[in-house]
């Protein structure tokens, strides 16, 4: 099949302004222009526009935007030129984007700090180990007196109790001391595994966004690389475009003085051409505008130069929607974000009523200490115990406030189980809205072979019959705007189709 270059401005422009703007253009041959001084100065002003562009609209294209890919076809060959710079394809492109786009590293770290969390509650289940110090210069002995005959009337030589009135120490305040303590949880009763569940599937959204910040990366730069392409030929049909208005109303001038067109002629191919200039201009600037937002896409400076290298082709998708539903059904990231929010709100539901009752958890210490002012290394001057229990806690009343969060987390639940069911509806739809775009893009693309060699020799034939003063200048219009409109229709549904595809590759996944 034929494979033809086209450039321009925004597609979404051409598509509505191309039978107004564009109906009476045609091919130029290679003939001098002879146009008016202005209008010749704006044609010279234009031409420069179009050395200073290089490339745009928003457009796509993908390398391997399907799984099954017959042969290509229908191609549009683009490459971008520049006055210097490096040669980039669409790898170099991503690479750059993925080391410079601040949402895809944002990503990034939102998956780290989800890693970090589900690190910490798995600590949760074990042991915390603490090592305390004090040293208090001014520490006393904590002591009571004891008054006579306080506990009876005891031997005189009593061991423990005094015949006088004496101070009796109780508890030792120490110069220097040092204590390690450990606790584990032995029973929470849910809490610390109802914690850790719903970190794990915090961290299972997170790896989902952060591969879904890379399917949008790829789908960026796909778009702003091959829009940048296939822009930069649609401009060069403009300027073409141009050209051949100019040599029409040249031809039809001559005709006019030789007697073979009328004053009417000479003024709409004036018109024609006159509107050809800013239209020119426009896919110039579009071009140009286009190639800076690929540069900002991929994080390079706007000023510096470069040159594109790539094909946007046409690959078929061979699965059926019988086949993508049932890949749908198996796997899609979205639907796996909104079942891990539902958990989340299930198990926090669950913590909250587990949050009534008590924890169970192991403590033991070692205490070590001096009761001597000086400091001193030797063993005599210190001494230790140890301790070891096993205790609860329990928070019986806290004014109601456990009994509303057990509510909040209640109707949390409900609203992401119906949030739930209503998403996977609108995903329903999104497949069926995906699919029935892929299959009218693709009809237009594999009828656009035919119809655009049918449309190119018919507009030849029109140009020569025309020279030949065998058709109106009206029939030559009508021939030239069947070619561009095959033309623009195809590079429309060329679009449509690798951005279809590529987002619903990327839906399956």
């Amino acid at each position: 099949m034929k494979k033809f270059k086209i450039s321009g401005f925004k597609l979404q422009v051409l598509l509505v302004l191309m039978i107004v703007l564009f109906g009476g253009s045609i091919l130029a041959s290679d003939v001098t222009p002879t146009a008016k001084p202005a209008v010749k100065k704006a044609a010279v002003k234009m031409s420069k526009a179009r050395a200073m562009a290089t490339a745009v609209p928003a457009t796509t294209a993908v390398s391997e935007t399907v799984t099954a890919v017959p042969e290509t076809i229908i191609a549009v060959p683009a490459v971008v030129t520049a006055t210097a710079g490096a040669v980039l394809t669409f790898e170099d492109c991503y690479k750059l984007a993925a080391e410079k786009n601040r949402d895809y590293k944002i990503a990034g770290l939102d998956k780290a700090a989800a890693e970090a969390q589900l690190a910490k509650a798995a600590g949760s289940f074990g042991p915390t180990i603490t090592l305390a110090g004090a040293y208090e210069p001014d520490a006393k002995l904590s002591t009571i007196i004891l008054r006579k005959g306080s506990f009876g009337s005891p031997p005189l030589n009593s061991e423990y109790i005094p015949a006088v009135d004496a101070p009796l120490s109780l508890m030792p305040l120490y110069y220097y001391s040092a204590r390690v303590s450990l606790t584990q949880p032995i029973f929470t009763f849910g809490k610390t595994i109802l914690g850790f569940k719903m970190a794990e599937e915090s961290y299972k959204i997170a790896q989902i966004k952060y591969k879904q910040a890379g399917e949008k990366l790829n789908l960026d730069v796909i778009n702003s690389f091959y829009g940048a392409l296939i822009a930069q030929q649609m401009n060069d049909t403009m300027q073409e475009t141009m050209k051949s208005n100019e040599e029409y109303y040249r031809i039809t001038k001559t005709k006019y003085a030789n007697g073979q067109a009328s004053n009417f002629d000479v003024l709409q191919a004036q018109v024609q051409y006159s509107n050809s200039i800013p239209d020119a201009q426009k896919a110039a600037d579009g071009a140009r505008l286009s190639l800076q937002m690929l540069k900002n896409t991929i994080g390079i400076p706007l000023e510096q130069e470069v040159t594109l290298s790539g094909t946007a082709e046409y690959k078929k998708l061979e699965l059926t929607y019988a086949d993508l539903e049932k890949q749908f059904k198996e796997k899609n990231d979205d639907r796996d974000i909104m079942e891990s929010a539902t958990n989340i709100a299930k198990l926090n539901k669950g913590l909250q009523e587990a949050m009534l009752l008590p924890n169970i958890a192991l403590s033991a210490g070692y205490d070590y200490y001096s009761g001597e002012k000086s400091f001193h290394t030797e063993s005599k001057y210190w001494g230790s115990d140890w301790d070891i229990k096993i205790g609860f806690q329990w928070t019986i009343f806290d004014s109601f406030k456990n009994v509303a969060a057990i509510k909040e987390a209640c109707a949390n639940s409900e609203k992401a189980q119906l949030n739930k069911e209503n998403f996977d509806s609108m995903l329903t739809i999104q497949l069926d809205t995906l699919y029935t775009s892929l299959e009218q893009n693709r009809q237009v693309i594999e009828a656009a072979g035919d119809l655009i060699k049918t449309a190119e020799e018919g507009y030849r034939i029109a140009k020569e019959s025309y020279k030949n003063g065998l058709i109106q200048s009206v029939d030559l219009l009508n021939a030239e705007n069947g070619l561009l409109k095959a033309k623009m229709n195809y590079l429309g549904a060329m679009f449509n189709y690798i951005t279809t595809a590529q987002k619903l590759k990327d839906f399956l996944n």
